[in-house]
């Protein structure tokens, strides 16, 4: 019995956060992706934690640039390797069309996993840290318009360094 109150507490959705205790007077949310608020001042990260709220900021006065940063798929790599390999070994006993279709296929995925796919967007503050750095990781996927609203208010350009203020 009680395990099942613990589960059923565990499936309830979490209380929504009052984000007016970290705003500012005259500040208000003008866009929100999961725990990033882009503000009329500044971006927030506010991530909920057993041990507490942890609440961290970045002035747009700080925000040197928005990049988005591709990363290898190297899963398809790896799948394109066996491919290959498997398809020159197969060459060798059989001399058939498929194996050399299996190495062209194998090939070409290895680049292609190479290559990269944009996977997150990161926002680089002045002086930030490299431990700073991953807490304003913000996923690709979905965060497009919380971006373009970053970069409206900044007047930051894709891919272009800030001017500063």
């Amino acid at each position: 019995m009680r395990n099942s109150t613990k589960l059923i507490a565990a499936l309830q959705p979490a209380a929504p956060l009052d984000t007016a205790t970290y705003l500012r007077e005259g500040e208000r949310i003008v866009s929100q992706f999961g725990p990033y608020f882009a503000t009329s001042q500044r971006v927030l990260v506010v991530i909920n934690r057993a041990a507490g709220t942890n609440v961290d900021e970045l002035l747009y006065a700080h925000l040197e640039s928005i990049d988005e940063v591709s990363v290898s798929d190297h899963r398809k790599m790896i799948i394109g390797a066996i491919m290959a390999i498997a398809g020159i070994i197969l060459t060798f006993g059989w001399f058939l069309i498929f194996p050399l279709i299996a190495v062209i296929a194998g090939v070409i995925l290895v680049f292609h996993g190479a290559v990269g796919q944009p996977a997150y967007y990161q926002l680089r503050g002045r002086n930030m840290e490299k431990q700073q750095l991953k807490r304003w990781q913000v996923q690709r996927y979905g965060a497009g318009s919380f971006v373009a609203t970053i970069r409206t208010i900044t007047g930051l350009e894709p891919d272009a360094p800030f001017s500063g203020r």
